[in-house]
């Protein structure tokens, strides 16, 4: 008697504790965990992505959301499978110094024209979601596991150094250009994921490096 109400106090204690606010009986749990495993040929995982809407500023004009990307992949029972969302990202990955031209003005030592630093050399960078995943069986209960990475860029920051630093005329009243040179700044977040649910039933996953989160759906495949 005494064990029978200390395994409901527990139970009580960790539907409370439940982030997602769901539960489960002792029984109905010990029914799932414990009804022999059908392994299939494959599982399908659908996974949706939803990011949390940025709230618009009169600094910049208000971009509807893009539809939520959305992945689906097979995946043989214990096998890794991953997938990706990803956009190519071009950015200047080095500049060419200012330059002057020989013309010479009577009214300043200073040489004009000037060529402000200019972009010499691209390189490009897939941002975006990538996905590794593998499921496996458990009982009535498939098991996912693995992580989901994010990566976005997050603007530009000016290089320091005297060749790139702003250019003003012989009496430093007037600038003749502001030479910047920027480079992108990225940021990179990883999620490990550990989920164990029943088939067919979607489970939602933060992302707060993203942020956001994702929803992930698995059916089995015979």
């Amino acid at each position: 008697m005494k064990k029978t109400l200390l395994l409901a106090g527990s139970a009580v204690l960790l539907s409370q504790c439940s982030p997602s606010g769901s539960s489960i009986s002792v029984d109905r749990y010990a029914e799932l965990s414990g009804r022999p495993a059908k392994t299939p040929r494959e599982y399908a995982i659908t996974i949706e992505f939803k990011e949390t809407k940025e709230t618009p500023t009169t600094l910049a004009p208000y971009r509807k959301p893009a539809t939520p990307p959305v992945l689906t992949l097979k995946a043989r029972p214990g096998k890794e499978a991953t997938a990706a969302v990803e956009q190519e990202f071009v950015y200047p990955a080095a500049y060419r110094p200012p330059g002057f031209s020989s013309l010479v003005m009577k009214t300043s030592k200073s040489e004009f024209p000037v060529t402000p630093a200019t972009p010499k050399e691209f390189q490009k960078r897939n941002l975006g979601y990538q996905v590794k995943l593998k499921a496996r069986p458990q009982g009535a209960f498939v098991v996912v596991q693995g992580s989901v990475s994010h990566e976005k860029f997050i603007g530009f920051t000016r290089m320091p150094g005297e060749a790139i630093a702003p250019i003003v005329d012989g009496s430093r009243q007037v600038i003749v250009t502001e030479n910047r040179v920027e480079m992108p700044n990225f940021v990179r977040s990883e999620t490990p994921i550990f989920i164990a649910g029943l088939p067919g039933v979607a489970q939602v996953v933060d992302l707060p490096g993203v942020p956001g989160s994702m929803t992930v759906t698995v059916q089995p495949l015979d």
